[in-house]
């Protein structure tokens, strides 16, 4: 994160020849991590386990962790309702829009089956453009539901409802002045308490569902979140430590995977880790967010992406050639997606006021 001191244009000049962080190079390996765990389930193949989940859940809490970590940040920085839940808007939805958009009149109209006068009339045509607004939906009429993972137009998508969601529960658990740390710790121990309970042990017989998005899913994830946030509020920089971070990985790999003890010790563990090495000094990949932040594209055009390969080329038992042949299309269309979309509208980000400063520096 940058810090309060207006930017210069020398500032600017150090900052891309010393890069701070190495955030924007976790969030696109994290991404493409994703869109490499998927390709199992969509060929047909179970996906590789790491630390206890599926490669691909456990790169979705690590862009939870990160999110968490970053925005809580933002709101601080600058605590208006207002501006902070535009720029929340302005980095989630016209991304969003374009992708859903594209999926069902340009992708849907061109591999569906049935007639384009009855595709546009359908029921489930409209019910996917509540992708806009954060609520999923998945079919299109009479497309990819003759492949190995049908029905299924963009899976990815269920986890923005979720990250949104903390985006407005974290900033009113801290709100403003003192006792942030406190509150925030017994929020994240209740959510992480709650996720323990209903994802790993009691898991409920009947699926939950809340605005059309499973419960007990967005509970496995949006701990992470607040634990990002907690992180960034409760611990000094000072702490961070890419040797200890990695001492850390190796202890918890000693632990037997699904026992309480383990799943305390992943809140633990993989927060820090991921944050040390975003943190640690010098910035080595830091170089990365040069070009852009190409993340949040690779991740909603990922899977509709993946689910085209499918229908047109039969990669079903060898998720490798699905992901070999998904990757480079799903980058170019993220760097599409960032250029010409998302980077437009990140430039109508409000500024922090700064009245105070003027007037503390008017005569």
């Amino acid at each position: 994160m940058q810090n309060l001191k207006p930017a210069t244009s020398s500032d600017a000049s150090r900052q891309l020849s010393h890069p701070r962080d190495n955030f924007d190079a976790i969030r696109l390996i994290a991404a493409l991590i994703v869109v490499y765990g998927h390709a199992f389930p969509l060929s047909g193949v179970a996906s590789p386990n790491i630390l206890g989940n599926e490669v691909q859940t456990l790169a979705v809490k690590v862009f939870f962790v990160i999110s968490g970590y970053l925005v809580i940040e933002s709101w601080r920085r600058d605590p208006s309702p207002y501006r902070y839940l535009w720029r929340r808007c302005l980095r989630i939805f016209p991304g969003l829009f374009v992708c859903v958009v594209l999926s069902a009149f340009v992708l849907g109209p061109l591999v569906t089956w049935l007639p384009l006068k009855e595709y546009l009339a359908n029921e489930w045509t409209r019910r996917y453009l509540g992708n806009i607004v954060l609520y999923p939906s998945y079919a299109l009429p009479g497309v990819f539901d003759k492949i190995t993972y049908p029905n299924a137009v963009n899976g990815s998508l269920w986890t923005l409802p979720v990250e949104f969601s903390m985006y407005l529960l974290c900033p009113l658990v801290v709100l403003w002045g003192r006792g942030e740390k406190l509150r925030i710790l017994i929020a994240t121990v209740i959510l992480c308490a709650a996720g323990l309970y209903l994802v790993r042990f009691a898991r409920p017989a009947h699926q939950i569902v809340f605005y059309a998005t499973d419960v007990v899913s967005a509970l496995d994830a949006a701990p992470y979140f607040f634990l990002g946030a907690s992180w960034r509020i409760l611990a000094p920089q000072k702490a961070y430590n890419l040797q200890a971070a990695l001492l850390a990985v190796l202890m918890l790999a000693a632990i037997p995977q699904g026992t309480i003890t383990y799943e305390i010790g992943l809140y633990l563990v993989l927060p820090y880790a991921i944050l040390s090495f975003s943190l640690a000094k010098p910035a080595v990949f830091g170089w990365t967010g040069r070009f852009g932040d190409f993340s949040y594209g690779v991740y909603i055009y990922g899977f509709v992406v993946q689910q085209t390969v499918s229908y047109l080329v039969n990669a079903g038992g060898r998720p490798y050639v699905n992901f070999l042949i998904s990757v480079v299309p799903t980058l170019v269309l993220s760097v599409i997606s960032w250029h010409l979309i998302e980077k437009k509208f990140l430039l109508l980000k409000p500024k922090k006021r700064r009245a105070a400063a003027t007037a503390l520096a008017t005569p």
